[in-house]
């Protein structure tokens, strides 16, 4: 097994052609599953926007909560739960550049880093923040009566928007990419 893992390997062939000059050159071809989206092009482009928004709501959504200046924010597990949630977002968002360049027919590669990355990010979301909400009551419930409750509950509170935009996602993409179907090119 090698260290670099390329999950694509087999989905490309190639077959040596000769060209005007009679040398030989080496046609690529993609033989690997196609991803068809449940609607054409002109559908697509709908969808670019509402994704966008899903992904900016999650993004502000965090940095508003990263906002308040709770004592919790001083505590490195309470925190670093927090911080780790702006990766999923940020890929979220690479995820959707990705599904710009991509046909409604996608190969396995353009589905995996456009619609299945923002799938799987939107679910990476919403485990993050209840991780980050767990950490948070666990910290209320361990240094009770040392810091300002009004604060850590706004905080508390502010992982709500974030887990409600993610599962607004998730609905939005059960309504429009679950009918992907997948055609064997194998």
């Amino acid at each position: 097994m090698s260290i670099l893992h390329n999950p694509y390997k087999g989905d490309y062939d190639h077959a040596p052609e000769m060209d005007k000059r009679g040398r030989f050159r080496d046609r690529f071809f993609y033989k690997g599953d196609i991803y068809v989206l449940p609607f054409d092009e002109t559908e697509k482009k709908k969808t670019y926007f509402p994704c966008v928004l899903y992904g900016v709501g999650m993004f502000a959504a965090l940095l508003v909560q990263g906002l308040i200046n709770q004592t919790s924010s001083r505590t490195l597990w309470v925190v670093l739960p927090y911080f780790i949630q702006f990766l999923p977002v940020l890929f979220f968002l690479i995820g959707i550049v990705e599904y710009l360049g991509a046909t409604p027919r996608m190969t396995r590669q353009q589905y995996d880093k456009g619609v299945g990355r923002m799938h799987f990010c939107g679910v990476a979301v919403i485990v993050l923040a209840a991780i980050s909400a767990l950490c948070e009551v666990i910290y209320l419930i361990l240094r009770r009566g040392q810091y300002d409750v009004r604060l850590e509950l706004i905080y508390l509170a502010l992982h709500l928007p974030v887990i409600i935009i993610a599962c607004l996602f998730a609905r939005y993409y059960n309504k429009y990419f679950s009918g992907i179907s997948v055609e064997s090119g194998k």
